[in-house]
C-alpha cells in the first residue's frame, strides 16, 4: 500500500503541473487570438488566396485543448483520490483522445512552419495584388506603426492603381504622387519622403514566435499526459490488486470464523450430552 501511495502521490503532482501548464496554455491563446493586436492581425495577414490562415485555427484548437486538460486534470486527481476506478478510466479514454490531438497540432505546426512558411512572402505578394484593398488594409496597421512599406519593400505596390497605395506608407502627405517614386528612379531625398523598408521581417518575427511557443507548449503537454495516462493505468492496476488481496483475506477469515463456529457448536453438544449422561446416573443412583 505505501508503493501505491507513493505513485499516488507523484500522480497528483503530475496533474497539478498539467493544470498548471493547461492554464498558462489557456490563458496564452486567449491572449494570442484575441488581445496581442499585431499577431491577431498578422493571423489574418497571412490568410491568402493560396494558404489559409492555420495559425488562427490552430490557436483556437490551443485554447479549447487548454481548457479541456485543465477540467481533465481536476478530475484525474479527484478519481484517484476517491479510487473512483470508472470515472478514472473515463478520464484515462478523455487524455488519449487529448493527447492525439496535441500530436496532430503538433505535426501541422511543423509542416506549416517548415513547408508553408519559407514561402509566405511570396503568398503574400500575389494576395496584396489579387485582393489589394483588403491585403492593404491589414498592412496599413504595421506599416504605421513598424515604420515599414510593403511586404519587402515599396516595389510591392507597383501596378496597383494610385488610389490603392497606402499613405501609412509615406513620412509626407501625398508622397505616392511623386512620378520619380512611382518609376523608381527617384533621388534619395526623394526616396526619404517614404520608408523603404518591407514589413516581411516584423510578419517573420511574430510568426516565428507564435511557432514557437505553441509548438513547445503543445509538445510539453502531449508529454506530460502520456506520463499522467502511463501512471493511470499504474495505479489502476495496483489498486486493483489491493482490492483482490483484501477480498481474498476477508473470504478467509469468513471462512475460519465459520469453521471455529463449528467446533464450538459441537463442543456445546458434547458438554450437554455429558451433563444430560450424569443427570441421568444420578437419578438411577438415587432411586
Amino acid at each position: 500500500m505505501s508503493c501505491c501511495f507513493n505513485v499516488a502521490g507523484f500522480f497528483c503532482t503530475l496533474c497539478a503541473f498539467i493544470g498548471l501548464t493547461s492554464l498558462v496554455q489557456l490563458c496564452l491563446g486567449i491572449y494570442l487570438t484575441f488581445i496581442q493586436i499585431d499577431i491577431v492581425i498578422i493571423n489574418r495577414l497571412i490568410k491568402t488566396d493560396k494558404i489559409d490562415s492555420s495559425l488562427a485555427y490552430i490557436l483556437i484548437v490551443f485554447i479549447g485543448l487548454g481548457f479541456i486538460s485543465l477540467i481533465l486534470a481536476f478530475f484525474s486527481i479527484y478519481g484517484m483520490a476517491k479510487r473512483n476506478r470508472p470515472l478514472s478510466l473515463f478520464v484515462s479514454v478523455l487524455w488519449v483522445f487529448t493527447v492525439a490531438i496535441n500530436l496532430v497540432m503538433f505535426t501541422i505546426l511543423i509542416l506549416y512552419y517548415y513547408v508553408v512558411f519559407p514561402q509566405l512572402h511570396i503568398f503574400l505578394i500575389r494576395s496584396l495584388h489579387q485582393s489589394p484593398s483588403i491585403t492593404r488594409n491589414l498592412l496599413d496597421f504595421l506599416q504605421t506603426k513598424y515604420t515599414c512599406c510593403g511586404i519587402n519593400n515599396k516595389d510591392d505596390y507597383n501596378n496597383l492603381l494610385l488610389d490603392s497605395l497606402p499613405s501609412s506608407c509615406c513620412r509626407v502627405s501625398n508622397c505616392w504622387r511623386d512620378t520619380g517614386i512611382n518609376n523608381n528612379t527617384g533621388l534619395n531625398t526623394t526616396m526619404s519622403l517614404m520608408h523603404t523598408d518591407g514589413c516581411y521581417p516584423i510578419v517573420n518575427k511574430y510568426i516565428t514566435f507564435e511557432c514557437l511557443i505553441i509548438g513547445g507548449i503543445t509538445g510539453l503537454c502531449a508529454l506530460l499526459q502520456i506520463l499522467a495516462i502511463t501512471f493511470m493505468c499504474i495505479l489502476n492496476q495496483r489498486y486493483q490488486k489491493s482490492d483482490d488481496n483484501q477480498k481474498f483475506v476477508i473470504s478467509h477469515i469468513g471462512i475460519d470464523s465459520s469453521f471455529n463456529e463449528n467446533i464450538n457448536n459441537n463442543n456445546n453438544n458434547n458438554i450437554q450430552g455429558s451433563s444430560n449422561t450424569i443427570e441421568e446416573i444420578v437419578e438411577v443412583t438415587q432411586i
